[in-house]
């Protein structure tokens, strides 16, 4: 009877055990995963921190925590990990009673655009290895990875080339303390240039000229139409760091700058779903998903504008753009119905800075017409990363391509 009661007691200690385990095993489990900045530069090395508690009374010898997280986000640890489609990882744990382990990652930001990890797997075994509980955590950890910039010497020169291509246009702001001369009146000036006196004398609308002053105002414009449906992505990367890198540039130079883009932006999903302590740009774009599917269409012709501003703050919100922008999105706005929109409401007064890989016909003569009317514009048109295309082969016009510059 003594060893049959020993057996039976074994047995239901085993029993318990189990029932303890299967009941308590995730009860005051807690798991925190977080990047080490929610915001960084294309090339920035970071740290994902995981934090696992066990604040009961219960000790867990086999815990298991599955993540998975962007591929672009390269991790220097590969134990435990794969990389397919994504980097998953899946490490183990041995917590005793309230206890606490914190785990450190580092990886290098390799890509622009928004990372998160949504939820974490956890699965805890009893002592035995023979009973599992499973459980899907909600985490909500995110990260933006702004483009990163061209190098210094590389934005020197180009910044050399864009002013030398100005200077036949003057950079400068009209001064009205300094009257110059008189003109025919053209449809882009304003109506408070007109000089009634000297209109009335021609018997046509006639402006003022003044001399120029060293206000500059700059519109930075980023297009993304292509030629074709196909796609290099190597060259509209490198584009996107030229855009990074110019705006840089102006606000560094304390230069108000007003942002325009016919790119569209990634489409954030459940799994993905930007925190709220990122920018309300994130926030408006996810709820224009959520809220208007069934104008996927509409939303994808539209264009996103920055208002005029200086400043750190107001070029962080044109990197966060560039960083959610989906280059593989070709249904946009053709820029030529943008440019020209943008000329009439902003006049020639500003400086027209364009960037574009595309250089359709349409394009170019708006362009040119711009030109015609005096505008200060320059036409940044990138060709050589990525698939190279020689400057010989790109279409334009001989009174054309003079006035753009080929990086």
């Amino acid at each position: 009877m003594t060893v049959i009661g020993i057996f039976i007691a074994i047995l239901i200690s085993f029993y318990l055990v189990r029932l303890m385990y299967s009941r308590s095993a995730l009860n005051k489990l807690d798991i925190q995963v977080s990047f080490s900045s929610p915001r960084a530069t294309e090339g920035t090395r970071l740290v994902l921190t995981t934090v696992l508690t066990n604040s009961k009374w219960l000790p867990l010898p086999w815990v298991a925590v599955k993540l998975s997280v962007s591929r672009h986000l390269l991790f220097a640890d590969m134990e435990n990990a794969k990389i397919t489609d994504n980097y998953y990882r899946n490490d183990l744990y041995n917590i005793l009673m309230r206890q606490r382990i914190t785990r450190r990652l580092s990886f290098t930001c390799s890509k622009r655009g928004y990372y998160s990890i949504p939820t974490v797997d956890l699965t805890a075994w009893d002592i035995l290895m023979e009973s599992k509980t499973a459980q899907m955590v909600e985490i909500g950890a995110s990260l933006t990875v702004y483009p990163g910039t061209l190098s210094m010497p590389e934005i020197d020169n180009l910044c050399v080339q864009i002013y030398g291509n100005l200077k036949a246009r003057n950079i400068m702001h009209p001064d009205p303390f300094s009257f110059r001369g008189i003109r025919e009146y053209s449809p882009n000036d304003p109506l408070k240039a007109v000089n009634f006196k000297a209109s009335a004398k021609a018997q046509e609308l006639m402006v003022n000229l003044w001399e120029y002053t060293n206000s500059r105002q700059v519109i930075l414009m980023y297009n993304l139409e292509r030629h074709s449906v196909w796609h290099n992505e190597v060259l509209d990367e490198h584009t996107i760091k030229i855009v990074a890198s110019l705006a840089g540039r102006l606000i560094s130079e304390n230069v108000p700058v007003r942002f325009i883009t016919n790119g569209q932006s990634i489409s954030f999903n459940e799994e993905s779903e930007p925190s709220k302590d990122i920018s309300s740009l994130a926030e408006r774009l996810l709820n224009a998903d959520k809220d208007e599917p069934q104008k996927e269409s509409i939303v994808e012709m539209t264009i996103t504008e920055i208002p005029e501003s200086v400043g750190d703050l107001h070029l962080e919100h044109i990197l966060e753009t560039l960083a959610y922008l989906d280059v593989q999105k070709t249904n946009v706005l053709p820029f030529s119905e943008i440019l020209t929109k943008t000329v009439l409401e902003h006049k020639i007064e500003p400086e027209y800075w364009l960037v574009s890989t595309y250089h359709g016909l349409d394009l170019e003569e708006t362009y040119q017409n711009l030109l015609a009317q005096g505008a200060r514009a320059v036409w940044v048109l990138p060709h050589t990363v990525g698939l190279r295309t020689m400057a010989s082969d790109i279409n334009l016009s001989d009174e054309i391509r003079d006035h753009v510059i080929l990086v």
